[in-house]
Formats: structure tokens, sequence, C-alpha cells
């Protein structure tokens, strides 16, 4: 049987286990799930293409139709909720549970700590002072950065993650709290627009600064609707939740690394006013 938590769409998820069943036990057919659940059989034919969603009162149905339990069950909750989210509010609720159950945790930023995204350099400091063994050389510290900042730039951002409580001074140097953050969706948008602009420049700047070995820039363009805008975000979530297990699972670290990902448009919809 597929890996459940490995989908972020719960029918492709659906498809692919009932064929895997499907060879495994011939009577699994469209009729007995059907029976099972309390649906016809056409209903799961446009299920599994995508072009209806499971009702509230069949989600626990279908679930128990297919086998999840205990985590399984509540992550294929999450996962139809989801996937049926009304607007991205509503979507990242569900995709951090999602990733919550999948082992990728992440502690969202609060608003009395929204100070964090005002300058890359406190972003870029917190990832080097998990590796970095610290004796209290800002200068040395701010100049590992790319474009090296000052000592005494270094020092505030450093003072200000221990203000923050996301950084913790031990015998060592620094001790990280909560490995992977997130902005959330109930704070300033200005901030981290500003956040974004800025690593947009920086990796502008890469492209003259950083040797083409030591890092990756690829564009595309593309002709797309808004339903594969959607499933494109999707695919996205699931692309940064992969590289977190990846760089948790690193046996080590030498360098700090920041990677954008960039979808937009570059036309208006036909009869779109500017």
């Amino acid at each position: 049987m597929p890996d459940l938590f490995a989908y972020l769409e719960y029918r492709d998820y659906l498809k692919d286990a009932y064929e895997a069943r499907r060879k495994q036990q011939p009577f699994f057919s469209y009729r007995f799930i059907g029976n099972k659940v309390g649906m016809d059989s056409s209903y799961l034919t446009r299920l599994f293409q995508k072009k209806l969603h499971l009702g509230d009162d069949l989600v626990d149905r279908m679930a128990s139709a297919f086998g999840p339990t205990g985590e399984a069950l509540e992550y294929f909750r999450n996962l139809v909720a989801f996937n049926k989210a009304r607007n991205e509010v509503q979507a990242r609720v569900f995709h951090e549970r999602l990733a919550k159950l999948r082992g990728v945790g992440y502690q969202v930023v609060r608003e009395d700590q929204s100070e964090y995204f005002s300058n890359w350099i406190h972003v870029a400091l917190r990832s080097l002072l998990d590796y970095r063994p610290f004796d209290g050389d800002y200068d040395a510290l701010g100049a590992e950065l790319s474009p090296p900042v000052s000592g005494e730039d270094a020092k505030r951002a450093v003072f200000l993650l221990e203000r923050l409580g996301m950084a913790r001074r031990t015998e060592r140097g620094y001790e990280i709290l909560d490995q992977h953050l997130h902005s959330g969706d109930n704070w300033n948008t200005e901030a981290i627009k500003t956040f974004q602009k800025t690593t947009m420049e920086l990796a502008s700047r890469s492209l003259d600064t950083v040797p083409a070995s030591d890092r990756d820039v690829s564009t595309m363009t593309m002709n797309i609707d808004a339903s594969t805008l959607g499933a494109l975000k999707v695919l996205v979530r699931e692309f940064q939740e992969n590289v977190a297990k990846l760089v948790e699972n690193a046996p080590g670290s030498d360098r700090v690394y920041h990677m954008n990902i960039q979808l937009f448009p570059l036309t208006r919809r036909t009869g779109e006013s500017s």
C-alpha cells in the first residue's frame, strides 16, 4: 500500500491505494467501495478524476474502507480539509497540521517576534549559530556572512535572537530554539514582504558574486489556469517539507543557504484591469 504521509492530494492517494489493493484483492472494486461507503461507482470515478470532493459525511467512511487508523486517520482527515480549503489562510492552517503529522514541526513566529524578519542578518545568524561554535568574536561572526556585516551589526542581531527567545547562550556558543520557523498569517504582511524583497535582492547579487558550482538559479515560464496554479502551490509546499526533512538528516553543516521559490504571473487575465 502507498504511504499516505507522502501525499498532499487525498484523491491521488485513494486512486493509488485502490490500484494497489485491487491487485492483491480482486474483490476490492468500485462497487465494493461504493457499498461500504455509501456512494455509487460513478461518484468514485469522478472523485478519482478530481472532478469533485468527498462530502464531510463520507470522509471517515472512506477512510474505513482503505484502512487508515490513528495518526494516519487524522492525517487523512486534515488532508481532505487541506484540499477543500476555500482560501490561502485555511489551506495554511491544515498544511501546518499535516506537516506536524508528517514529522516536520513548524513554530509560528509570534507577532511580538516580528522584528526577526526585519533584517536578513537575524535569519542568517540564527542558522549559522546552530552549528558554529561561538567564542564572543562578533567581528569574525559578521565576516562569515555573505555579504559580510560589521561586528556591531552581528552583535545586535545575536542580542535580538536572545531577546526574542529564539536562541540561548550555552558553554559551546548558542543553542537555537525551534528549528523550523513559519511566519503564520496573523501579523504584519508588510514585514514579510520586505524580508522577501531583501532575499530576492541577495539572490540577484549571488549571480555575480557566487560561483555557479555553489548556487542553483533556474527559471521557467509556462501557461497555466487557476486550477493548475493551486496544484503548483501544493507541489511547492510538498517540496519545502521534503527539503526540511532532508536538511534535518544532514550529517553536518558548514554553510548557511537561503532558498527562494518564486511563482508569479507575467500577464493579466483577459479582461482584468491593471
